[in-house]
């Protein structure tokens, strides 16, 4: 007994100096940890945010592809808006000056401003659906155009099939089988009309379709409708919140707070269920943060959770009221599992009542708390994303706005920062072998790390635009005995973690995470 105590307490004091020792006392791979100095008592807490640098363009939508690098799109390099005319990558290893962004040409004759937009589970490449056109010389019509980022090549592909229907503000979501269905969208805006431009009225695009891994389209003509994704439900054709539920179907709130079920197969199919909640608006963001779990802001600061996992009817919880108004604002899922809300202003997309000051939303307690803030606004057309590193990229906004943002911080969530208050960076967990194949689901796999894991978490290569990441997802993998070799196991369902890209980050037993490890979930052959 005494020598299984002194082997026990040898090996936790080896843990401890392995740990006090590591060289990964920072951000290892990503070139902006130098950025942030001694952040105070309150990193732990709040979390801290980088200095500000400059972007190209105004990224109002991101991507995070497979190799770690961002593609970003929106604006000309002087902040008009079109993308018709380039797009940029940004590499985030090599940190936030001139050197880490490459902006390139788009030669698609698509302008993708204003796009539908997920990421291809089998190749990873990003696709983007629809976008802007102009009509008479006006701007903010649609097109149906498809095309295809490719990270290897960093090439921007416009493919042969395009949509049924033109869309402006579409939502993409992917499918378990790994097609993605496109929901909502503007096809002609509202012009009264000029001496020598006709007018038009504004024409909707609210019958879904899907997009099979070939390219080619299929349309659900029996799942039309107005109120969940057209012109009605409080201009529910504005981006639709919409998410795979775990039965392998749509789930679909509007902006009006009614709620739907879209069955995919066939010609499709439509269901309202008589549950609803508050409304909200598109300018106020809802995210998955959880499997069927749903944090979505509505009007007037109210904040409530949708459970789908039950078939029969969503199950909607109050979860309290956050500290500030965002709309405009961006909500993002941590490496654990807490979201993150930063940006936005009380009164939409001016600088009164502008939040500099971020918080976030605890999953487990449902309460909100204050975090730190920012030195710029990320109004109308910002986003935010989660990056491998465990940070958060926000930048953007304008085109238009009260400020053209070509710019962005990083956020560094309370979970980097040792907890004595002294605002240093904490040792982390380096993995040092995880799969490189892909992985099936219910699939056991192990993963290696520096020392003592004890924690598994996974979440989805985020796809961000308009205040909504259509593609997030979380997940905690259980992890049976800590060590420095663990096995868990994937998800059972591919309506539960859809196929695709995921980042994979190991903690220790003290709350720091690893970099992540980039995999893929898909059926394993």
């Amino acid at each position: 007994m005494t020598l299984s105590i002194f082997y026990l307490i040898f090996n936790n004091i080896r843990n401890v100096a392995f740990f006090l020792s590591s060289s990964c006392l920072v951000l290892c791979s990503i070139g902006i940890s130098a950025e942030v100095s001694a952040a105070g008592s309150q990193a732990h807490i709040k979390g801290r945010f980088g200095s500000v640098h400059n972007w190209p363009i105004i990224p109002l939508a991101m991507m995070l592809m497979p190799d770690g690098r961002v593609f970003a799109y929106g604006t000309t390099t002087d902040g008009k808006q079109s993308a018709n005319l380039n797009y940029v990558i940004w590499d985030p290893s090599k940190g936030t000056s001139a050197a880490a962004f490459q902006v390139l040409s788009n030669s698609t004759e698509t302008d993708i401003f204003c796009a539908a937009q997920a990421i291809i589970p089998t190749t990873g490449h990003a696709l983007v659906l629809g976008g802007d056109s102009l009509v008479n010389g006006i701007r903010n019509y649609a097109n149906n155009n498809v095309n295809i980022f490719d990270f290897a090549t960093d090439s921007l592909i416009r493919q042969t099939k395009n949509m049924t229907y033109k869309r402006w503000y579409a939502t993409a979501v992917t499918l378990s089988n790994g097609n993605h269905i496109v929901l909502g969208g503007r096809n002609n805006k509202p012009f009264a009309g000029t001496s020598t431009k006709p007018s038009t009225e504004a024409t909707y695009s609210p019958t879904p379709e899907i997009r099979a891994l070939n390219g080619s389209w299929r349309t659900l003509y029996s799942a039309s409708s107005e109120e969940a994704y057209g012109e009605l439900g409080g201009g529910s054709w504005n981006y639709p919140r919409a998410w795979l539920n775990p039965q392998g179907n749509i789930f679909i709130i509007n902006h009006a707070g009614a709620m739907y079920n879209l069955n995919q197969y066939g010609s499709g199919s439509l269901t309202k269920y008589k549950e609803r909640t508050a409304a909200s608006s598109p300018s106020l963001p809802s995210i998955m943060f959880a499997p069927g779990r749903i944090l979505s802001i509505r009007k007037d600061r109210v904040a409530v959770v949708v459970d789908i996992n039950d078939a029969r009817a969503p199950v909607i919880t109050p979860v309290g009221q956050p500290i500030r108004d965002r709309q405009y604002g961006n909500a993002t899922v941590l490496a654990n599992g807490h979201v993150w809300m930063n940006g936005g202003s009380s009164t939409g997309n001016t600088l009164t009542g502008v939040a500099l000051d971020s918080e976030l939303w605890n999953p487990t307690t449902g309460t909100w708390s204050a975090a730190a803030s920012a030195t710029r606004s990320r109004l109308y057309h910002s986003a935010s994303m989660l990056l491998p590193d465990g940070t958060v990229i926000t930048a953007g906004g304008g085109a238009p706005g009260p400020v053209n943002q070509l710019n962005g911080e990083v956020y560094f969530p309370p979970y980097l920062f040792k907890k004595d208050g002294s605002g240093q960076f904490a040792a982390r967990p380096k993995i040092t072998d995880a799969p490189s194949h892909m992985i099936g689901w219910n699939q056991s796999f192990s993963v290696e790390a520096t020392h003592t894991i004890a924690r598994i978490t996974l979440t989805r290569l985020g796809t961000v635009t308009h205040s909504f990441d259509n593609e997030s997802r979380f997940l905690d993998l259980p992890v049976s005995q800590a060590g420095r070799i663990v096995t868990v196991k994937s998800p059972a369902s591919a309506s539960i973690i859809p196929p695709g890209f995921y980042m994979l980050f190991a903690w220790n037993p003290w709350g720091f995470p690893s970099e992540a490890k980039i995999i893929q979930i898909g059926e394993n052959t």
